[in-house]
């Protein structure tokens, strides 16, 4: 019989969305067993793609599949199951199984801007474990292809991008226009869940916007939440490239910190 297939689109469609799986493999049978090796199915926790064959076995592997993803760390394990003797199937061979856990990334970049620095920083993004939405006004302006964990959006309406943004996410301001800066700083303050909010620009910069910022009714704890200028101090290099670096540098040592 010719295996199901769906779970190679569960899991490009699990990836992209950020929602954690487990993929479990038959990876040796002895005897009478449902299914050949290679079988698979994606379990998530909520839902089923594809299966190993039912039964008690299917059901034991999704149990313990839900187990690992509640830790929320990568992992890989086997486990053998006699298939009369532990799950009182008839079939009564043996079976080995692999899981694979990926569970959702919580390393969530939104980067405004797609000018020099901000290709800079998609290129050092693109090799980090993050995932990044990409948000600029001008459709065209965004290099083809970008790397997996890159998603482009092409939005006139910095608040509705704000709103529709992963909870505790890392924002990163830097578009064409301070007023449209202004614009973003605000609908992220007033998120208020940001991990990270940091506008490009200079020291006086930061300080004209908190002050714009202040007049609008934002608390002074709120506006420390603001980090501009941004990236570390000891790099003090102003090419694309290094602000990137410095930039990037600042965001892994907050998630090294978590």
């Amino acid at each position: 019989m010719k295996q199901n297939r769906n779970w190679i689109d569960a899991m490009a469609r699990l990836s992209r969305e950020n929602i954690g799986f487990v993929l479990v493999t038959v990876v040796e049978t002895e005897g009478s067993v449902p299914r050949g090796v290679e079988s698979k199915m994606v379990v998530t926790a909520e839902r089923i793609h594809d299966s190993i064959g039912g039964g008690n076995l299917e059901f034991e592997a999704v149990n313990l599949a839900r187990g690992l993803l509640e830790k929320n760390q990568p992992a890989t394990q086997s486990r053998g199951f006699s298939l009369g003797k532990d799950l009182t199937q008839c079939c009564g061979g043996k079976v080995t199984l692999l899981f694979e856990c990926f569970p959702p990334c919580r390393f969530n970049i939104v980067l405004f801007g797609a000018g020099h620095v901000g290709r800079a920083l998609i290129t050092l993004f693109s090799e980090l474990p993050c995932r990044v939405r990409w948000v600029d006004s001008r459709a065209d302006i965004f290099p083809l292809p970008v790397a997996p964990n890159v998603e482009t959006v092409a939005m006139q309406n910095p608040f509705a991008a704000v709103e529709s943004c992963p909870d505790g996410a890392c924002y990163l301001v830097m578009t064409h226009s301070h007023e449209i800066d202004f614009e973003l700083c605000e609908a992220i303050l007033t998120r208020g869940d940001s991990r990270y909010c940091g506008l490009i620009g200079s020291k006086s910069k930061g300080a004209k916007f908190r002050s714009r910022l202040g007049k609008k009714g934002f608390t002074d704890r709120e506006l420390d939440r603001l980090t501009c200028p941004i990236g570390l101090e000891t790099i003090a290099g102003k090419t694309p490239m290094e602000v990137a670096v410095s930039v990037a540098g600042q965001l892994l040592a907050l998630q090294d910190s978590a």
